[in-house]
């Protein structure tokens, strides 16, 4: 066990964490993110503090995280977002003390390129449940890492509330308590690990339970497997940036530089142990990605360990390296390959921005239309919800998807014409193999809104 920090390295950690909430705070201001899930994240928060009845935003449920949402729901998207960036920062502080309780010499700079990483950076200035639930698996894992096993059961438990995902974690932290614990204490320490884990996760869903039963437990895939290029970007540059991925990949050409290092590092009982903690929980998270590739942000559990074994089997200064990359990458794109500083972040927020004059453009014209209509709105449709607390403009209908040509006819009998947004006819012929044009609906006159990167419909 590495021995309590000196006073000048926990100023050196408090003053980082400042830094990196600061680095948050620009950003938290336009609408509850670009994921239309942030939005309905809000739209079951406001229904959960209205009522008190639990509502899932979608299944299978967020409960501890949607709960948490409902004290902020009705305050401006700025303080639910800025509720996020506060979990982005005890997760850099927590991955910090991991990084040091595993011997790594440079624990805050990987710990600086984590924070920043893009997929860390991006989902920490939103209303989304990505970065709550990785502070959760983060703290479960040091509290594991300072035998605390029945800590890390209920902490890991609350981050299961927050993301169900999260869950997989369990295996390579028990794997962690059997590697480095005598048979008899390892038997014992993984019982309270996994009972309170076990107990905490049920006490959790147990408002997912009684609204919704034991269906409750479903996903939803969008559409077909997504194509292999989108798969790519989703899981490589979307992660890490364009300049992150250069920093990866120039990091595997040297290998053979720093060979003898790895070896000598791996000599080190305790350091291989925590490289089967990272790849087991690297493992899991890829394999999740893989088989529903929607979201970029699914990988997000795995950036952590992915550091975390680059710091501990490569030379500080390799790992420096990589990690400068890394907090340049949100900043820096390329374009043509010419660097630009329309990095992630930039774009990110340009896609926000565009989100909210394209919702109020909508709603708009949509108030204009002469008789009824039904929008077909597709991913747009919580935003209008939220900003119009509901799905009616007048004697207008916002809808998500038309289902099938009879529900295309039940709209047409109650006397209304059908409208659809621009690109959601795309998604609608992807989702129900369904040509809004060819059944007589048109699209809106809107301009289209700028589009998160590989995005294909939500």
């Amino acid at each position: 066990m590495i021995p309590a920090a000196p006073a000048r390295e926990r100023l050196a950690l408090a003053l980082a964490a400042v830094a990196v909430l600061l680095t948050r705070l620009p950003w938290i201001g336009s609408g509850y993110g670009s994921d239309p899930d942030g939005y309905r994240v809000v739209i079951a928060a406001r229904q959960i503090a209205r009522t008190g009845v639990y509502e899932a935003s979608r299944l299978p449920g967020y409960p501890v995280y949607e709960y948490l949402s409902a004290l902020s729901a009705t305050a401006a998207p700025w303080v639910s977002n800025a509720v996020t960036a506060l979990f982005s920062v005890a997760a850099f502080v927590l991955f910090a003390l991991i990084a040091r309780e595993l011997g790594v010499r440079r624990y805050l700079l990987i710990a600086l390129a984590f924070a920043m990483t893009p997929v860390v950076y991006l989902s920490s200035c939103c209303t989304m449940d990505y970065i709550p639930a990785l502070a959760g698996q983060l703290a479960a894992t040091y509290a594991l890492l300072r035998r605390r096993p029945m800590l890390a059961g209920l902490l890991l438990g609350l981050s299961i509330g927050c993301r169900i995902t999260a869950g997989a974690l369990a295996l390579p932290l028990g794997l962690w308590i059997l590697l480095t614990t005598a048979p008899r204490p390892a038997v014992r320490q993984c019982l309270a690990f996994g009972i309170t884990l076990l107990l905490v996760s049920v006490l959790c869903f147990l408002p997912v339970l009684r609204r919704y039963g034991t269906d409750f437990f479903v996903f939803y895939d969008n559409g077909g497997y997504p194509p292999l290029d989108v798969v790519y970007t989703r899981a490589l540059p979307l992660v890490w940036g364009q300049l992150g991925l250069l920093g990866l990949l120039a990091l595997l050409c040297a290998a053979p530089g720093y060979y003898r290092f790895t070896r000598a590092a791996l000599d080190d009982p305790r350091t291989r142990y925590a490289l089967t903690l990272a790849v087991v929980a690297i493992a899991l998270y890829l394999v999740a990605f893989l088989r529903l590739p929607d979201e970029s942000g699914y990988l997000l559990p795995a950036v952590p360990f992915v550091l975390l074994a680059i710091a501990l089997l490569t030379p500080p200064w390799v790992a420096g390296a990589v990690a400068l990359a890394l907090m340049l990458s949100s900043w820096i794109a390329f374009d043509h390959g010419v660097p630009t500083l329309d990095g992630p972040i930039i774009e990110d927020h340009l896609v926000r921005e565009s989100q909210q004059r394209s919702t109020r453009a909508v709603i708009d014209a949509v108030a204009s239309l002469p008789g009824r209509a039904a929008i077909v709105s597709g991913w747009v449709l919580p935003r209008i919800t939220l900003a119009l607390d509901g799905d009616q403009e007048g004697p207008h209908q916002f809808i998500y998807l038309v289902e099938d040509p009879a529900d295309y006819q039940h709209y047409l009998a109650e006397g209304r014409e059908l409208y659809y947004l621009p690109g959601v006819d795309l998604y609608e012929s992807q989702a129900h193999d369904l040509e809004l044009a060819e059944l007589g609906a048109r699209q809106l006159a809107v301009p289209r809104e700028r589009q998160r990167p590989a995005s294909t419909g939500e």
